[in-house]
């Protein structure tokens, strides 16, 4: 039996760079496609750009401005794909991909498919990529709850897998429920981490690849953003991603994982949001674990982090760039 996966690609003011996404999915290898294109409210040609794909026989689908979340939900429900492929406007999947994926899910509803990422800046960086030792944090398992708390830091070691990395059955998304319908920088951690924990295991796919597009010289985008309401947010996150571990059942690494992500996020908000750092900092106190410190900038910037303390290197870092 041969599958429909279907690609849901949220769309806001993408512009030119849909076009190398597109083409990414359209040379699949797996012949068994729905793809959905989901505009957001762009303000650009991004929508334009989209209903150009409608003679390849593409959902091009427009709502009023709300968030990727929003917008993956909207292609959610509209799909009827067995599998779904979430994929951002921008980034692109290696050829085999989807096929690949589809074949070590073996028709399984209860599991998930994953595979690495690499960042690239400009599409020439693809033809020669940077790959990382990934192998820490992306691996096959049966123990989800287990392979949360490596990724978010029990171990020692902070990491994420960005969203084009997993093929996730249909029946997995009804069961741990719809991305959560707010505006948030981890709002991918927080839906996968119920995914995650829903299914039954992950399945590590080696030789395909997700290409995942950053801005470059771009800095951290909690340490510059001024919604009050995104960044509670974030904090909001981090509270349920901890609960969720919670209710999968006692971990001796639980809290350790848990202090990582709430000392990264005090750190990440000082000194521009004091009030939301402090509570961050009084959550990760209460766990009573000792979480290692970001690196927080150039030379001079971790020598003023271990004289004076992370405080006095955020201020400094704050006022020389992200004011």
């Amino acid at each position: 039996m041969v599958h429909t996966v279907s690609v849901i690609i949220p769309v806001y003011n993408a512009g030119a760079a849909l076009h190398r996404t597109m083409r990414s999915v359209l040379e699949q290898t797996y012949p068994q496609l729905e793809i959905i294109l989901v505009d957001d409210g762009s303000k650009d040609d991004s929508y334009s750009i989209a209903k150009e794909y409608e003679k390849r026989n593409v959902i091009v689908l427009q709502q009023q401005n709300a968030g990727a979340a929003a917008a993956r939900n909207t292609g959610i429900q509209r799909s009827t794909g067995s599998y779904i492929q979430f994929l951002d406007a921008g980034d692109m999947l290696s050829v085999s991909k989807i096929e690949e994926q589809v074949k070590a899910l073996s028709s399984s509803t209860s599991t998930l498919a994953v595979c690495n990422y690499v960042q690239f800046t400009n599409e020439e960086e693809i033809n020669d990529p940077i790959y990382t030792d990934q192998s820490s944090f992306i691996y096959s398992t049966d123990n989800t709850q287990e392979f949360l708390i490596k990724l978010w830091g029990g171990e020692g070691s902070l990491n994420f897998i960005q969203t084009n990395s997993w093929l996730v059955p249909r029946a997995l998304i009804e069961k741990a429920g719809m991305w959560r319908n707010y505006r948030c920088p981890d709002d991918d951690g927080e839906f996968f981490a119920r995914v995650i924990l829903a299914s039954d295991g992950i399945v590590y796919t080696p030789g395909v690849t997700n290409y995942y597009h950053i801005t470059p010289g771009g800095v951290n985008q909690l340490s510059k953003s001024k919604n009050r309401k995104y960044l509670q947010n974030t904090l909001l996150t981090i509270d349920l991603k901890h609960q969720y571990l919670l209710n999968k059942g006692n971990h001796p690494l639980i809290n350790k994982a848990m202090a990582a992500q709430y000392l990264r996020f005090a750190v990440d908000l000082f000194p521009a949001q004091k009030k939301l750092s402090a509570i961050a900092y009084k959550r990760y106190k209460s766990l009573k674990e000792q979480a290692s410190l970001p690196v927080l900038g150039g030379s001079f910037i971790e020598i003023v982090k271990k004289v004076f303390g992370w405080r006095a290197a955020r201020y400094v870092r704050y006022y020389l760039r992200e004011r």
